[in-house]
C-alpha cells in the first residue's frame, strides 16, 4: 500500500404530481450546475487490484486473464425493491418519496457461496438501515411542517444503481428538500459481490487515502477555477476560512463506477457554494496485478 502515494506523486497530469415535482425542483436547482466530475490521476494500493480485477484490466496478460477465470459470476447477487412510497399533492406541499430496499437474491447458479452469501446480507441490512433513518428523518420533517402549515416546501427521494457488475454494485440515495430553498443531497453505497462486504476507501486506498485524496482534490479545484470563472470552490478563500476545504473526511462518501473509478463525492454546500450542486471527484484507478 505504500506504493500508491509514490505511484500517484510520479504521475503526470400520478403524472400530474411528477409534472409539478420536476418542475419545483428544476425552479429550486436553476443556478446549480450539473455534478462536476474531476479526474484524480492516482495509482491504488495492491489492496485494489483484487478488487478492479475484472474491471480494469481485462487481458492484459495471461496472469489477469487466468485470475478473471477462476472469479465467479455474481452479476444477479442484489437486487432493489420500492418498500415504501409516500405521495403528496397539494397546493403548499409536495411529496415524492420512493424508498429502496437491498435485497440479497438466492443464487440459482452456485456462484455464491454460503458465507458470500451471509455477509452480503449483513451488507444488505446495514444499508437498509441507514436508508430509513435517512428517508424516516426527511418524511418527518416534511410532515411536521405540513401539520404546522409552515409555507411551502416539498421532498424528493429516489435511488439509482450506479453499478451493477460481476464484482460491484452501487447504490445511490437521492434525497432534496425543499422549502424557500432546495438542498439536495446524495449517499452512495458499494458492495464487493465476491466477499459480500461493504467497501470503505481504506480499503481501496490503504492507510493514507485521506492526504493523498484531499491534496488531489485541492489540485483539481484550483484547475477548474482557473479555467472556468463560473466554477467557484471554497479553497484558500479569506473572506470564509471557516468554510475553507481542508481534508476529506475519514468517512467520506464515495462509489465506484462501472469502469471501476473511485469517485469521491460532495453534498450540496460541503465545499462549495449551493450554486455547484453535488460535486464529484473521479479517481481512475491503475493497479497491478499480484502474480
Amino acid at each position: 500500500m505504500g506504493n500508491w502515494k509514490k505511484e500517484y506523486e510520479e504521475i503526470k497530469v400520478p403524472e400530474n404530481m411528477k409534472e409539478r415535482m420536476e418542475a419545483s425542483i428544476a425552479r429550486a436547482k436553476k443556478d446549480k450546475r450539473k455534478v462536476k466530475k474531476v479526474k484524480l490521476w492516482k495509482t491504488c494500493t495492491s489492496a485494489a487490484a483484487v478488487l478492479a480485477i475484472v474491471l480494469i484490466l481485462p487481458n492484459t496478460s495471461q496472469t489477469a486473464a487466468a485470475a478473471m477465470q477462476q472469479i465467479p459470476l455474481l452479476g444477479n447477487l442484489f437486487k432493489i425493491t420500492t418498500v415504501r412510497e409516500y405521495q403528496v399533492d397539494e397546493e403548499r406541499n409536495m411529496a415524492n418519496v420512493k424508498v429502496p430496499q437491498v435485497e440479497v437474491q438466492d443464487s440459482t447458479d452456485g456462484n455464491t457461496d454460503t458465507d458470500t452469501a451471509a455477509q452480503a446480507k449483513k451488507s444488505a441490512d446495514a444499508i437498509n438501515f441507514d436508508i430509513e433513518e435517512e428517508t424516516n428523518k426527511l418524511i418527518d420533517e416534511f410532515k411536521e411542517s405540513m401539520k404546522n402549515e409552515e409555507g411551502y416546501q416539498d421532498i424528493y427521494i429516489d435511488s439509482k444503481v450506479l453499478t451493477d457488475n460481476d464484482r460491484l454494485f452501487s447504490l445511490e440515495l437521492i434525497l432534496y428538500q425543499g422549502a424557500g430553498s432546495g438542498y439536495e443531497q446524495h449517499k452512495h453505497y458499494t458492495v464487493d459481490k465476491l466477499t459480500g462486504k461493504e467497501l470503505t476507501l481504506k480499503d481501496l486506498c490503504g492507510n493514507d487515502y485521506v492526504d493523498t485524496i484531499s491534496e488531489e482534490v485541492k489540485k483539481q479545484m484550483k484547475e477548474q477555477m482557473a479555467t472556468d470563472e463560473s466554477v467557484k470552490y471554497w479553497l484558500d478563500d479569506p473572506d470564509v476560512p471557516e468554510w475553507n476545504f481542508d481534508k476529506i473526511a475519514e468517512d467520506q462518501d464515495f462509489y465506484v463506477d462501472a469502469e471501476g473509478h473511485v469517485v469521491i463525492c460532495f453534498n450540496e454546500y460541503d465545499v462549495a457554494p449551493g450554486s455547484m450542486g453535488c460535486v464529484e471527484f473521479t479517481m481512475p484507478q491503475t493497479v497491478t496485478l499480484n502474480e
